[in-house]
């Protein structure tokens, strides 16, 4: 970088504000540009750079980019760095300032061999509700699988999908470098097995004392029944909610075939809303999907709790009755088994 020190110098000192601004504004920005200037000249580019960064934030001049984009390059930024400069010369071009112009796009084609490249590429049938993120920002279906600039250094590839376990993996980046990560087909997350019920044991017949009467079985327990009415309940009410969520699939992927055609095709000014309510009736029919089918299992299951839950018995009574007869005497034991 020592070629370009007296035109980075230049720079710093002709960056004065190309429109109007807010007197407070210009003078904050002006400020924190000094800051930056100060600190780049000592070569303290770490603690520069979030300086141009506040001074571009107030006021959005050349000057101040062309220095942010340098100290970027100093800091090892270099995606960062020729991304403002392409949008340097794009608008010093359209102002007619051909003299940083011509900087910015010397600067940004001395700078492309070294730029690494990272391409994320999605699943072939990736689930609905699919997203993809670099460093915490997602990246768009159309730009997944394309070689993308980015800065040196580790970069945090993640892939979600409702329904599925979450992907994470990280690629360190390397100057002048092509790296390609292909993510796998997501895991289903494992269903919880649904409990079984206990077997039933054979109840102990009763007894019969000598000389006695009466022995009733124990009452048989409700609760099973009332677990199976509380679980068939919550089965009813969450088909209920995933019919609801699937109305709302079908009535959002009209309108989306209203806004775009049955082929779904917007037109530039309607493609982000076509594209919104095309994700948000795929992420509804997920969620009808999934309701319906634990709906499914709820009802199952209290229907066999409640044919499995023991009945009622009949009370056991017994007597023993003595008996006279052409023989002699004796006892019987007599009542209702």
């Amino acid at each position: 970088m020592q070629r370009v020190l007296p035109a980075v110098m230049l720079l710093m000192s002709v960056a004065a504000p190309v429109h109007a601004q807010p007197s407070d504004t210009s003078a904050t920005a002006e400020q924190l540009f000094n800051q930056g200037r100060d600190l780049s000249k000592a070569r303290r580019w770490a603690e520069a750079c979030p300086k141009f960064e506040a001074s571009l934030h107030y006021d959005p001049v050349l000057g101040t980019r062309l220095n942010l984009a340098i100290c970027y390059e100093h800091i090892g930024k270099l995606a960062s760095a020729w991304g403002l400069f392409r949008e340097t010369m794009q608008l010093a071009s359209k102002a007619g300032d051909v003299k940083r112009r011509d900087f910015a796009q010397k600067q940004a084609a001395a700078l492309e061999p070294r730029l690494p490249r990272l391409a994320v590429s999605a699943p072939a049938h990736p689930p609905d509700g699919f997203v993809v993120k670099r460093d915490g920002a997602p990246i768009d279906p159309g730009a997944q699988g394309v070689a993308l600039y980015v800065d040196p250094g580790p970069h945090e590839i993640t892939a979600s999908a409702p329904g599925f376990e979450a992907f994470t993996r990280t690629v360190t980046s390397v100057e002048g470098k092509a790296d390609t990560l292909a993510i796998p087909d997501l895991k289903p997350v494992p269903v919880a097995p649904i409990a079984k019920p206990e077997p039933l044991r054979a109840p102990a017949r009763a007894q019969v004392e000598p000389r006695v009467a009466t022995q009733a079985a124990p009452a048989p327990s409700r609760t099973r029944r009332y677990v199976a009415l509380g679980v068939g309940g919550a089965g009813a009410a969450a088909l209920g909610v995933g019919l609801v969520f699937g109305a709302k699939a079908r009535s959002t992927y009209r309108d989306a075939e209203t806004l775009c055609g049955a082929d779904l095709v917007c037109d530039p000014e309607n493609y982000d809303r076509g594209k919104r309510l095309v994700r948000d009736a795929n992420s509804q029919a997920t969620i009808s999907t999934v309701l319906v089918a634990a709906s499914g299992a709820a009802i199952v299951t209290a229907a066999v709790l409640w044919l499995t839950a023991p009945r009622p018995r009949e009370r056991t009574i017994a007597r023993i009755v003595p008996v006279a007869h052409d023989r002699g005497a004796g006892l019987v034991v007599a009542g209702s088994f």
